[in-house]
Protein backbone atom coordinates (compact mmCIF):
# COMPACT_ATOMS: atom_id res chain seq x y z
CA UNK A 1 0.00 0.00 0.00
CA UNK A 2 2.89 2.14 0.60
CA UNK A 3 4.11 1.77 -2.65
CA UNK A 4 0.71 2.21 -4.41
CA UNK A 5 0.66 5.88 -2.15
CA UNK A 6 4.32 6.74 -3.13
CA UNK A 7 3.30 5.52 -6.87
CA UNK A 8 0.16 7.83 -6.82
CA UNK A 9 2.12 11.07 -5.39
CA UNK A 10 4.89 10.63 -8.30
CA UNK A 11 1.93 10.50 -10.85
CA UNK A 12 0.91 13.14 -9.66
CA UNK A 13 4.17 15.74 -9.74
CA UNK A 14 4.64 14.58 -13.08
CA UNK A 15 1.02 16.21 -14.32
CA UNK A 16 1.90 19.42 -12.05
CA UNK A 17 5.24 19.37 -14.12
CA UNK A 18 3.34 19.13 -17.26
CA UNK A 19 0.89 21.68 -16.38
CA UNK A 20 3.34 24.06 -15.88
CA UNK A 21 5.41 23.69 -19.56
CA UNK A 22 1.87 23.94 -20.61
CA UNK A 23 0.88 26.77 -19.13
CA UNK A 24 4.69 28.22 -19.88
CA UNK A 25 5.23 27.61 -23.56
CA UNK A 26 1.59 27.29 -25.01
CA UNK A 27 -0.34 30.55 -22.44
CA UNK A 28 2.36 32.93 -22.43
CA UNK A 29 4.63 34.93 -25.03
CA UNK A 30 7.56 32.25 -23.99
CA UNK A 31 6.12 29.78 -26.98
CA UNK A 32 6.58 32.08 -29.95
CA UNK A 33 9.67 32.97 -28.58
CA UNK A 34 11.00 29.41 -28.77
CA UNK A 35 9.42 29.11 -32.17
CA UNK A 36 11.15 31.90 -33.68
CA UNK A 37 14.63 30.83 -31.64
CA UNK A 38 14.10 27.25 -33.70
CA UNK A 39 13.52 28.81 -37.03
CA UNK A 40 16.37 31.22 -36.65
CA UNK A 41 18.47 27.92 -35.93
CA UNK A 42 17.55 26.04 -38.63
CA UNK A 43 18.18 28.72 -40.78
CA UNK A 44 21.63 28.53 -39.92
CA UNK A 45 21.79 24.98 -39.97
CA UNK A 46 20.18 25.26 -44.22
CA UNK A 47 23.54 24.33 -46.36
CA UNK A 48 22.85 26.37 -50.03
CA UNK A 49 21.56 24.74 -53.50
CA UNK A 50 23.97 22.48 -54.80
CA UNK A 51 24.50 22.61 -58.44
CA UNK A 52 22.25 19.45 -58.68
CA UNK A 53 19.34 21.16 -57.19
CA UNK A 54 19.24 24.42 -58.65
CA UNK A 55 20.13 22.49 -62.35
CA UNK A 56 17.10 20.72 -61.16
CA UNK A 57 15.09 23.56 -60.68
CA UNK A 58 15.80 26.33 -62.94
CA UNK A 59 16.39 24.23 -66.16
CA UNK A 60 14.87 20.92 -65.48
CA UNK A 61 10.56 21.67 -64.04
CA UNK A 62 10.73 25.19 -64.40
CA UNK A 63 7.33 25.03 -66.73
CA UNK A 64 5.61 22.24 -64.37
CA UNK A 65 6.50 22.90 -61.00
CA UNK A 66 4.18 24.20 -58.84
CA UNK A 67 4.91 28.14 -57.18
CA UNK A 68 4.07 26.24 -53.68
CA UNK A 69 5.71 23.34 -54.36
CA UNK A 70 9.10 25.52 -55.91
CA UNK A 71 8.97 27.53 -52.09
CA UNK A 72 8.95 24.48 -50.16
CA UNK A 73 11.77 22.77 -51.86
CA UNK A 74 13.54 26.44 -51.72
CA UNK A 75 13.11 26.17 -47.62
CA UNK A 76 14.50 22.85 -47.30
CA UNK A 77 17.30 22.65 -44.88
CA UNK A 78 19.90 20.36 -46.81
CA UNK A 79 20.79 18.05 -49.87
CA UNK A 80 19.14 15.03 -48.20
CA UNK A 81 15.50 16.49 -48.01
CA UNK A 82 15.88 18.02 -51.32
CA UNK A 83 17.16 14.67 -52.83
CA UNK A 84 13.63 12.98 -50.73
CA UNK A 85 11.98 15.86 -52.44
CA UNK A 86 12.66 15.35 -56.31
CA UNK A 87 11.91 11.69 -55.55
CA UNK A 88 8.28 12.63 -54.52
CA UNK A 89 8.17 15.03 -56.72
CA UNK A 90 8.35 12.82 -59.50
CA UNK A 91 6.24 9.94 -57.57
CA UNK A 92 3.28 12.26 -57.24
CA UNK A 93 3.01 12.17 -61.20
CA UNK A 94 3.85 8.96 -61.86
CA UNK A 95 0.66 8.34 -63.77
CA UNK A 96 0.69 4.23 -63.08
CA UNK A 97 3.09 3.65 -59.67
CA UNK A 98 2.52 -0.03 -59.91
CA UNK A 99 4.98 -0.16 -62.97
CA UNK A 100 9.02 -0.06 -62.22
CA UNK A 101 8.98 2.95 -64.55
CA UNK A 102 7.77 6.48 -64.03
CA UNK A 103 6.30 7.05 -67.63
CA UNK A 104 5.30 10.91 -66.62
CA UNK A 105 9.21 11.44 -66.20
CA UNK A 106 10.46 9.50 -68.87
CA UNK A 107 8.53 11.22 -71.48
CA UNK A 108 9.02 14.68 -69.77
CA UNK A 109 12.81 14.19 -70.07
CA UNK A 110 12.37 12.95 -73.89
CA UNK A 111 10.54 15.98 -74.50
CA UNK A 112 13.58 18.03 -73.28
CA UNK A 113 15.71 15.93 -75.27
CA UNK A 114 13.84 16.61 -78.25
CA UNK A 115 13.25 20.26 -77.41
CA UNK A 116 16.72 20.36 -77.64
CA UNK A 117 17.71 18.69 -80.64
CA UNK A 118 14.95 20.10 -82.89
CA UNK A 119 14.29 24.13 -81.60
CA UNK A 120 17.66 25.41 -79.89
CA UNK A 121 19.64 28.62 -82.09
CA UNK A 122 22.28 30.80 -82.02
CA UNK A 123 23.71 28.83 -79.14
CA UNK A 124 19.71 29.12 -77.35
CA UNK A 125 18.93 25.81 -76.03
CA UNK A 126 15.88 24.46 -77.54
CA UNK A 127 13.93 24.18 -73.78
CA UNK A 128 14.50 27.76 -73.21
CA UNK A 129 12.65 29.08 -76.73
CA UNK A 130 8.94 29.48 -77.38
CA UNK A 131 8.57 26.70 -79.09
CA UNK A 132 10.81 24.22 -76.89
CA UNK A 133 8.28 25.45 -74.07
CA UNK A 134 4.96 24.43 -75.49
CA UNK A 135 6.61 20.94 -76.69
CA UNK A 136 7.82 19.95 -73.25
CA UNK A 137 4.29 21.06 -71.17
CA UNK A 138 1.44 19.67 -74.13
CA UNK A 139 4.48 17.68 -76.14
CA UNK A 140 4.26 17.15 -80.12
CA UNK A 141 1.18 18.83 -81.65
CA UNK A 142 -1.25 17.21 -83.86
CA UNK A 143 -1.13 19.16 -86.80
CA UNK A 144 1.95 21.82 -87.87
CA UNK A 145 1.12 24.43 -90.49
CA UNK A 146 4.66 26.11 -92.03
CA UNK A 147 4.43 28.96 -94.36
CA UNK A 148 6.20 31.98 -94.86
CA UNK A 149 4.49 34.64 -92.87
CA UNK A 150 1.63 36.67 -95.29
CA UNK A 151 0.21 38.92 -92.67
CA UNK A 152 -0.66 42.33 -93.17
CA UNK A 153 1.04 43.29 -89.71
CA UNK A 154 4.45 45.73 -89.38
CA UNK A 155 5.43 42.31 -88.21
CA UNK A 156 6.09 41.02 -91.89
CA UNK A 157 9.11 41.19 -93.03
CA UNK A 158 11.55 39.43 -95.85
CA UNK A 159 12.35 35.88 -94.98
CA UNK A 160 9.66 35.97 -92.18
CA UNK A 161 7.97 32.44 -91.44
CA UNK A 162 5.28 31.25 -89.58
CA UNK A 163 4.33 27.91 -87.84
CA UNK A 164 0.83 27.11 -86.34
CA UNK A 165 0.52 24.36 -83.85
CA UNK A 166 -2.67 23.14 -83.70
CA UNK A 167 -3.76 20.46 -80.44
CA UNK A 168 -7.08 18.92 -80.06
CA UNK A 169 -8.50 16.18 -77.12
CA UNK A 170 -5.77 16.85 -74.60
CA UNK A 171 -5.91 14.27 -71.68
CA UNK A 172 -5.92 17.31 -69.48
CA UNK A 173 -9.51 17.80 -68.55
CA UNK A 174 -8.51 21.55 -67.28
CA UNK A 175 -7.31 22.55 -71.11
CA UNK A 176 -9.69 23.66 -73.87
CA UNK A 177 -10.71 20.81 -76.43
CA UNK A 178 -8.66 22.56 -79.19
CA UNK A 179 -5.53 24.60 -78.92
CA UNK A 180 -3.70 26.47 -81.72
CA UNK A 181 0.04 28.67 -81.00
CA UNK A 182 1.22 30.54 -83.62
CA UNK A 183 5.22 31.06 -83.95
CA UNK A 184 6.47 34.10 -85.81
CA UNK A 185 10.42 33.78 -87.31
CA UNK A 186 10.38 37.71 -88.11
CA UNK A 187 13.60 37.56 -89.82
CA UNK A 188 14.17 33.50 -90.80
CA UNK A 189 17.10 34.10 -88.36
CA UNK A 190 15.47 30.39 -86.42
CA UNK A 191 13.77 32.83 -83.79
CA UNK A 192 10.29 31.86 -83.61
CA UNK A 193 8.43 34.04 -80.89
CA UNK A 194 4.92 32.83 -79.70
CA UNK A 195 2.81 35.55 -81.47
CA UNK A 196 -0.13 36.86 -78.74
CA UNK A 197 -1.39 39.50 -80.70
CA UNK A 198 -5.59 39.67 -81.20
CA UNK A 199 -5.30 41.93 -83.93
CA UNK A 200 -6.74 40.18 -86.98
CA UNK A 201 -4.90 41.30 -89.38
CA UNK A 202 -2.04 39.28 -88.41
CA UNK A 203 -3.94 35.70 -88.62
CA UNK A 204 -4.37 35.18 -84.99
CA UNK A 205 -6.97 32.92 -84.07
CA UNK A 206 -6.66 32.06 -80.54
CA UNK A 207 -5.02 35.15 -78.14
CA UNK A 208 -3.19 32.41 -75.53
CA UNK A 209 0.35 33.02 -74.34
CA UNK A 210 2.86 30.88 -72.08
CA UNK A 211 1.35 31.32 -68.81
CA UNK A 212 -1.93 30.47 -69.96
CA UNK A 213 -0.75 27.39 -71.76
CA UNK A 214 0.74 25.83 -68.22
CA UNK A 215 -2.59 27.37 -66.26
CA UNK A 216 -3.48 24.59 -65.04
CA UNK A 217 -0.45 24.29 -62.64
CA UNK A 218 -0.95 27.77 -61.08
CA UNK A 219 -4.69 29.18 -59.86
CA UNK A 220 -5.81 25.56 -59.20
CA UNK A 221 -8.96 27.40 -57.10
CA UNK A 222 -10.06 29.77 -60.10
CA UNK A 223 -9.81 26.97 -62.88
CA UNK A 224 -11.55 23.98 -60.32
CA UNK A 225 -14.64 26.47 -60.15
CA UNK A 226 -14.33 27.02 -64.03
CA UNK A 227 -15.06 23.34 -64.55
CA UNK A 228 -18.07 23.56 -62.27
CA UNK A 229 -19.90 23.75 -65.92
CA UNK A 230 -23.96 22.16 -66.21
CA UNK A 231 -22.48 21.28 -69.65
CA UNK A 232 -19.15 19.63 -69.60
CA UNK A 233 -19.00 17.51 -72.51
CA UNK A 234 -18.75 18.77 -75.72
CA UNK A 235 -22.09 16.68 -77.39
CA UNK A 236 -24.50 18.56 -75.08
CA UNK A 237 -22.98 21.77 -76.20
CA UNK A 238 -23.85 20.51 -79.63
CA UNK A 239 -27.35 19.15 -79.10
CA UNK A 240 -28.29 23.12 -78.41
CA UNK A 241 -26.46 24.74 -81.02
CA UNK A 242 -27.53 22.57 -83.75
CA UNK A 243 -30.91 23.14 -82.46
CA UNK A 244 -30.99 26.17 -83.51
CA UNK A 245 -33.21 27.97 -80.83
CA UNK A 246 -31.93 31.03 -79.49
CA UNK A 247 -30.69 31.72 -76.15
CA UNK A 248 -30.28 34.96 -74.34
CA UNK A 249 -29.01 34.21 -70.78
CA UNK A 250 -25.67 35.36 -71.94
CA UNK A 251 -26.50 37.95 -74.94
CA UNK A 252 -24.06 39.15 -77.16
CA UNK A 253 -23.39 40.48 -80.56
CA UNK A 254 -21.14 38.89 -83.70
CA UNK A 255 -19.32 41.10 -86.24
CA UNK A 256 -18.61 38.66 -89.55
CA UNK A 257 -16.13 39.83 -91.91
CA UNK A 258 -15.43 38.17 -95.83
CA UNK A 259 -12.04 39.17 -97.62
CA UNK A 260 -9.98 37.47 -99.95
CA UNK A 261 -7.94 34.69 -98.06
CA UNK A 262 -4.97 32.50 -99.73
CA UNK A 263 -5.72 30.00 -102.64
CA UNK A 264 -9.56 29.20 -102.98
CA UNK A 265 -10.50 29.91 -99.63
CA UNK A 266 -11.84 33.53 -98.30
CA UNK A 267 -11.04 34.48 -94.68
CA UNK A 268 -13.95 34.61 -92.59
CA UNK A 269 -13.18 36.77 -89.37
CA UNK A 270 -15.54 36.75 -86.85
CA UNK A 271 -15.44 39.58 -83.87
CA UNK A 272 -17.86 38.25 -80.93
CA UNK A 273 -18.43 40.85 -78.09
CA UNK A 274 -19.55 40.08 -74.74
CA UNK A 275 -20.60 42.58 -72.00
CA UNK A 276 -19.07 41.50 -69.06
CA UNK A 277 -22.40 42.90 -67.02
CA UNK A 278 -23.76 39.51 -68.35
CA UNK A 279 -21.43 37.42 -66.67
CA UNK A 280 -20.21 36.08 -62.89
CA UNK A 281 -17.11 36.90 -62.24
CA UNK A 282 -14.73 35.38 -58.96
CA UNK A 283 -12.93 37.87 -57.04
CA UNK A 284 -9.62 36.98 -56.64
CA UNK A 285 -6.23 37.88 -55.50
CA UNK A 286 -8.11 41.72 -56.22
CA UNK A 287 -9.37 41.19 -59.88
CA UNK A 288 -12.59 40.05 -61.18
CA UNK A 289 -11.87 36.88 -63.27
CA UNK A 290 -14.14 35.10 -65.93
CA UNK A 291 -14.26 31.89 -67.61
CA UNK A 292 -16.22 31.31 -71.08
CA UNK A 293 -16.65 28.35 -73.11
CA UNK A 294 -17.33 29.40 -77.04
CA UNK A 295 -18.38 27.12 -79.52
CA UNK A 296 -18.49 28.23 -83.47
CA UNK A 297 -20.23 25.46 -85.47
CA UNK A 298 -20.89 26.44 -89.39
CA UNK A 299 -23.17 24.56 -91.65
CA UNK A 300 -23.89 24.56 -95.46
CA UNK A 301 -26.99 25.45 -97.17
CA UNK A 302 -28.39 22.05 -97.08
CA UNK A 303 -27.51 22.60 -92.97
CA UNK A 304 -25.17 19.68 -92.70
CA UNK A 305 -22.23 20.89 -90.10
CA UNK A 306 -19.04 21.29 -92.43
CA UNK A 307 -16.63 23.09 -89.33
CA UNK A 308 -16.82 23.19 -85.52
CA UNK A 309 -14.85 25.02 -82.54
CA UNK A 310 -14.90 25.08 -78.96
CA UNK A 311 -12.31 27.36 -76.98
CA UNK A 312 -12.61 28.11 -73.60
CA UNK A 313 -11.29 32.03 -72.36
CA UNK A 314 -10.11 32.47 -68.65
CA UNK A 315 -9.15 36.14 -68.43
CA UNK A 316 -9.18 39.04 -65.89
CA UNK A 317 -11.13 42.28 -66.07
CA UNK A 318 -7.83 44.23 -67.38
CA UNK A 319 -7.70 42.90 -70.49
CA UNK A 320 -11.93 43.84 -71.42
CA UNK A 321 -12.34 46.82 -73.18
CA UNK A 322 -15.10 49.60 -72.76
CA UNK A 323 -17.75 50.64 -75.15
CA UNK A 324 -18.51 54.12 -75.75
CA UNK A 325 -21.94 53.58 -73.62
CA UNK A 326 -19.52 52.59 -70.47
CA UNK A 327 -20.38 49.00 -71.12
CA UNK A 328 -17.24 46.76 -70.20
CA UNK A 329 -16.87 44.11 -73.43
CA UNK A 330 -15.04 41.30 -73.87
CA UNK A 331 -13.87 40.88 -77.68
CA UNK A 332 -13.00 37.37 -79.00
CA UNK A 333 -11.88 37.01 -82.34
CA UNK A 334 -11.71 33.93 -84.47
CA UNK A 335 -10.56 34.10 -87.84
CA UNK A 336 -11.24 30.48 -90.33
CA UNK A 337 -10.79 29.80 -93.85
CA UNK A 338 -13.91 28.83 -95.95
CA UNK A 339 -14.80 28.50 -99.51
CA UNK A 340 -17.10 30.75 -101.75
CA UNK A 341 -20.59 30.24 -101.44
CA UNK A 342 -23.64 30.30 -98.20
CA UNK A 343 -23.31 29.49 -94.96
CA UNK A 344 -25.07 29.52 -91.61
CA UNK A 345 -22.79 30.79 -88.34
CA UNK A 346 -23.69 29.49 -85.50
CA UNK A 347 -21.91 30.73 -82.11
CA UNK A 348 -23.11 29.39 -78.79
CA UNK A 349 -21.17 31.37 -75.07
CA UNK A 350 -21.56 29.20 -72.05
CA UNK A 351 -20.97 31.19 -69.06
CA UNK A 352 -18.52 28.38 -66.84
CA UNK A 353 -19.32 29.86 -63.62
CA UNK A 354 -23.23 30.60 -63.65
CA UNK A 355 -24.02 28.06 -66.67
CA UNK A 356 -25.85 30.54 -68.19
CA UNK A 357 -25.99 30.54 -72.34
CA UNK A 358 -26.60 32.58 -75.34
CA UNK A 359 -26.54 31.73 -78.31
CA UNK A 360 -26.44 33.74 -82.16
CA UNK A 361 -27.54 32.36 -85.44
CA UNK A 362 -26.63 34.24 -88.70
CA UNK A 363 -26.33 32.95 -92.79
CA UNK A 364 -23.48 34.85 -94.34
CA UNK A 365 -22.57 34.71 -98.10
CA UNK A 366 -18.63 34.50 -98.86
CA UNK A 367 -18.46 35.71 -102.31
CA UNK A 368 -16.01 34.63 -105.13
CA UNK A 369 -13.21 36.44 -105.18
CA UNK A 370 -11.75 34.92 -108.33
CA UNK A 371 -14.27 35.53 -111.12
CA UNK A 372 -12.15 38.67 -111.96
CA UNK A 373 -14.07 41.62 -111.65
CA UNK A 374 -14.00 44.12 -109.45
CA UNK A 375 -15.12 43.44 -106.04
CA UNK A 376 -14.54 44.47 -102.61
CA UNK A 377 -13.81 43.16 -99.10
CA UNK A 378 -16.37 43.84 -96.84
CA UNK A 379 -15.41 47.56 -94.26
CA UNK A 380 -13.91 47.20 -90.79
CA UNK A 381 -14.13 50.16 -88.85
CA UNK A 382 -11.83 51.00 -86.00
CA UNK A 383 -11.95 53.19 -82.51
CA UNK A 384 -8.59 54.46 -82.04
CA UNK A 385 -6.78 54.03 -78.60
CA UNK A 386 -3.80 55.47 -77.47
CA UNK A 387 -1.09 52.99 -76.61
CA UNK A 388 1.34 54.99 -74.31
CA UNK A 389 4.29 52.79 -75.31
CA UNK A 390 3.93 52.44 -79.22
CA UNK A 391 1.65 55.61 -79.98
CA UNK A 392 -0.91 56.10 -80.98
CA UNK A 393 -1.07 53.55 -84.05
CA UNK A 394 -2.84 50.87 -82.33
CA UNK A 395 -6.46 50.18 -82.77
CA UNK A 396 -8.06 47.98 -79.69
CA UNK A 397 -11.49 47.06 -81.33
CA UNK A 398 -14.12 47.48 -83.98
CA UNK A 399 -16.93 49.59 -83.81
CA UNK A 400 -19.97 50.79 -85.52
CA UNK A 401 -20.39 53.70 -82.50
CA UNK A 402 -18.48 57.08 -82.95
CA UNK A 403 -18.73 59.90 -80.23
CA UNK A 404 -18.78 63.05 -82.31
CA UNK A 405 -15.63 64.52 -84.20
CA UNK A 406 -14.04 61.40 -83.26
CA UNK A 407 -11.34 59.51 -85.47
CA UNK A 408 -12.34 56.89 -87.21
CA UNK A 409 -10.18 54.31 -88.69
CA UNK A 410 -11.68 52.97 -92.49
CA UNK A 411 -10.12 49.88 -93.87
CA UNK A 412 -11.15 47.33 -96.83
CA UNK A 413 -9.60 45.73 -99.82
CA UNK A 414 -9.74 45.74 -103.37
CA UNK A 415 -9.94 42.64 -105.68
CA UNK A 416 -9.10 42.37 -109.36
CA UNK A 417 -7.86 45.92 -110.70
CA UNK A 418 -6.94 45.97 -114.18
CA UNK A 419 -3.43 47.48 -114.36
CA UNK A 420 -2.32 49.44 -117.13
CA UNK A 421 -0.59 47.35 -119.99
CA UNK A 422 2.79 49.19 -120.46
CA UNK A 423 3.35 50.69 -117.08
CA UNK A 424 1.43 47.24 -114.88
CA UNK A 425 0.20 50.13 -112.99
CA UNK A 426 -3.43 50.31 -111.24
CA UNK A 427 -5.68 54.01 -111.08
CA UNK A 428 -8.03 53.66 -108.62
CA UNK A 429 -10.65 56.30 -107.32
CA UNK A 430 -12.40 56.00 -103.68
CA UNK A 431 -15.23 58.17 -102.79
CA UNK A 432 -17.04 57.86 -99.19
CA UNK A 433 -20.78 58.97 -98.56
CA UNK A 434 -22.48 59.16 -95.74
CA UNK A 435 -26.52 59.06 -95.84
CA UNK A 436 -29.43 59.29 -92.93
CA UNK A 437 -32.83 57.90 -93.77
CA UNK A 438 -31.81 57.19 -97.44
CA UNK A 439 -30.79 61.08 -97.67
CA UNK A 440 -26.96 62.10 -98.75
CA UNK A 441 -25.37 64.02 -95.56
CA UNK A 442 -22.24 64.80 -96.91
CA UNK A 443 -19.29 63.41 -99.20
CA UNK A 444 -15.88 63.46 -99.31
CA UNK A 445 -13.06 64.54 -101.45
CA UNK A 446 -12.21 61.28 -104.46
CA UNK A 447 -9.35 59.81 -102.67
CA UNK A 448 -6.60 58.49 -105.91
CA UNK A 449 -4.67 55.36 -105.44
CA UNK A 450 -2.01 53.91 -107.60
CA UNK A 451 -1.34 49.97 -107.84
CA UNK A 452 1.80 48.93 -108.79
CA UNK A 453 1.93 45.45 -109.88
CA UNK A 454 -0.58 44.42 -108.28
CA UNK A 455 -4.60 43.90 -108.85
CA UNK A 456 -5.68 43.41 -104.71
CA UNK A 457 -5.42 46.64 -102.79
CA UNK A 458 -5.18 47.93 -99.19
CA UNK A 459 -7.59 50.96 -98.76
CA UNK A 460 -7.37 52.86 -95.13
CA UNK A 461 -8.00 56.18 -94.23
CA UNK A 462 -8.76 58.43 -91.11
CA UNK A 463 -11.66 60.51 -90.81
CA UNK A 464 -13.71 62.97 -88.42
CA UNK A 465 -17.41 63.60 -88.56
CA UNK A 466 -17.59 66.74 -87.83
CA UNK A 467 -20.84 68.14 -86.84
CA UNK A 468 -22.79 65.08 -87.12
CA UNK A 469 -25.70 64.76 -84.62
CA UNK A 470 -26.18 61.77 -82.98
CA UNK A 471 -28.12 59.11 -85.01
CA UNK A 472 -28.35 56.46 -86.89
CA UNK A 473 -26.02 56.72 -90.54
CA UNK A 474 -25.05 54.96 -93.63
CA UNK A 475 -21.66 55.27 -95.33
CA UNK A 476 -20.98 53.78 -98.62
CA UNK A 477 -17.60 53.39 -100.40
CA UNK A 478 -17.85 53.48 -103.93
CA UNK A 479 -14.61 52.49 -105.70
CA UNK A 480 -14.18 53.13 -109.29
CA UNK A 481 -11.22 51.24 -112.02
CA UNK A 482 -10.21 53.92 -114.40
CA UNK A 483 -8.79 51.55 -116.49
CA UNK A 484 -11.39 49.26 -116.62
CA UNK A 485 -13.98 51.77 -116.18
CA UNK A 486 -15.49 49.38 -113.56
CA UNK A 487 -16.91 50.77 -110.12
CA UNK A 488 -18.52 48.86 -107.21
CA UNK A 489 -19.48 49.39 -103.56
CA UNK A 490 -19.79 48.49 -100.25
CA UNK A 491 -21.96 50.15 -97.16
CA UNK A 492 -22.05 49.85 -93.46
CA UNK A 493 -23.96 50.78 -91.07
CA UNK A 494 -22.86 53.32 -88.11
CA UNK A 495 -23.71 54.98 -84.64
CA UNK A 496 -22.68 58.28 -83.45
CA UNK A 497 -23.32 58.56 -79.96
CA UNK A 498 -23.66 61.67 -77.29
CA UNK A 499 -20.67 62.11 -75.17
Amino acid sequence: MENKDIKIIKNRLLLGLISIFFNTFFLTDVWPVALKASSWIQEIKKEPLSEHSKQWLEEVVPYIITPAEKEIFLSLPNEEERGKFIENFWKKRDPNPETPENEFKIAYYRRIALANKFFGYGGIPGWKTDRGKIFILLGPPNEIQHDYFYGRSSLSQPGAIKEVWTYWNLPNPNLPYCLEFTFIDAYGTGDFKLETSLGYRDNIALPLNLQASHAFFDQLEFLAESLKNPFEKAERLREIITTQVSYELVPFICDFFIRKGSEESNQAIIFTKIPLNSLEFKYIDGKNNYSITLMLNISNNLGQKIFEKIQNFNFQSEIKEKSLKGIQIYSIPIIINIPPGEYGFHVLALDNFSGKIGTFHKKVFSPDFRDEKLALSNIFLFSPALDQEKGPTKYRYLSNEFKPDEEITLELEVYNVQLNPETKIGDLTVKLLFFKENKLITSSPPLEYKLLNSTDAQIRTSLRLHNFEPGNYRLRVEVEDKIASLSCLKEIELKIVSN
